[in-house]
């Protein structure tokens, strides 16, 4: 077993999950594994045996926060009761949540080829003539996504019986009170007042959230081609309001400069619908009105900057690589820097 490419040593946990894989999947040695980029989560590493044979691995990190963010075996109980759907997923071939295999619990997808629209550079090699479909193929995925039956498919446990508004304002503030190691008022006035918004908003009948929706979430078969085949990282998964992937995917389109990991997001590239399209071919496909569309845009970038003060106390404690080529030190700084920029974003969208 070597560690693959970018000097990637895989962990103790990680060389015991994939030797119990190679039995279970009768994998063929010799094995390799390799860090799949992108994420600042759970860890994604590809395994692949002496026949070529590839598996993608899904383990938490080794030190999650709190909540259920970090629950590899929910996600791959979504992903696998979504297999049958129209939503695209990879299927999911072992999972294993005995200590005594590895001290973390791990999930095996299948390996599909294709591109993930990772960047504003992937999204650029995507001919021209396919951009647009390929935005507006977005929100058709995240259309059939919202009309799946959770009784059909098994997953009524994502059902709760609080509000999901109100659930969303009082579950990431127990997180930033959990998370944080220093005062940001505007992110603390931010939650505060989305308290009170949010109870304005007209209930809506529940449907499946992907918590994480976007163009980095989703894999393509070919650029040249550029057809959704999988949407990846159910990790924040749960079942809300219809808006809340797509204020998710407005937060990610309208981030101001400084939050994006690397370059622009995907959907700057000319060519792409704007987010104004993009919700408008969301209430032609699900019926849903907008008009409360920019609470759901503050609430999403609200909670993202707790997930990235998170990040940057991960990172702080040596939990996980600081990325972006910078020492620790220097990502975890970067990433509190985000932080308050997505806080006074979030507050520009609360009027």
């Amino acid at each position: 077993m070597t560690g693959g490419d970018k000097g990637w040593v895989p962990d103790p946990g990680d060389v015991a999950a994939t030797s119990w894989l190679s039995r279970e999947l009768q994998l063929t040695e010799p094995l390799a594994t390799a860090p799949i980029a992108g994420g600042w989560s759970n860890i994604t590493y590809l395994v692949t045996d002496g026949t070529g044979r590839c598996v993608v691995v899904r383990r938490p990190p080794n030190a999650p926060s709190g909540g259920g963010a970090h629950d590899v075996l929910r996600e791959a109980t979504i992903v696998s009761a979504l297999r049958d759907t129209a939503v695209p997923v990879p299927v999911v071939v072992a999972q294993c949540a005995d200590p005594a295999v590895a001290p973390h619990p791990f999930y095996a997808t299948e390996f599909r080829p294709g591109v993930v629209v990772r960047s504003a550079a992937v999204a650029a090699t995507v001919p021209v003539e396919r951009r647009r479909p390929l935005g507006f193929a977005l929100i058709d995925v995240l259309a059939d996504l919202q009309a799946v039956d959770l009784d059909a498919v098994g997953l009524a446990s994502l059902r709760r019986r609080t509000p999901y508004l109100q659930r969303q304002v009082r579950r990431w503030s127990e997180r930033w009170r959990a998370t944080a190691q220093r005062s940001v008022p505007t992110l603390d006035r931010v939650g505060e007042r989305l308290s009170v918004a949010l109870d304005r908003v007209p209930p809506a009948a529940d449907v499946i959230v992907h918590g994480d929706y976007r163009f980095g979430n989703v894999m393509i078969d070919g650029l040249d081609t550029a057809r959704i085949t999988a949407v990846l990282d159910w990790e924040l998964t749960t079942c809300g309001h219809p808006l809340a992937d797509l204020g998710s995917l407005g937060a990610r389109m309208q981030a101001p400069d400084g939050v994006l990991e690397g370059d622009r997001e995907p959907s700057a590239v000319a060519g792409y619908p704007s987010f104004g399209e993009l919700a408008d071919r969301f209430t032609d496909r699900t019926g849903v009105s907008t008009t409360d569309l920019d609470l759901f845009v503050a609430l999403s970038a609200w909670r993202w900057a707790i997930i990235v003060e998170g990040i940057a106390h991960r990172i702080a404690q040596g939990a996980m690589s600081g990325g972006m080529g910078g020492g620790a030190a220097e990502s975890a700084g970067w990433h509190r820097r985000r932080v308050e920029l997505l806080a006074a974003f979030a507050a520009e969208h609360l009027g």
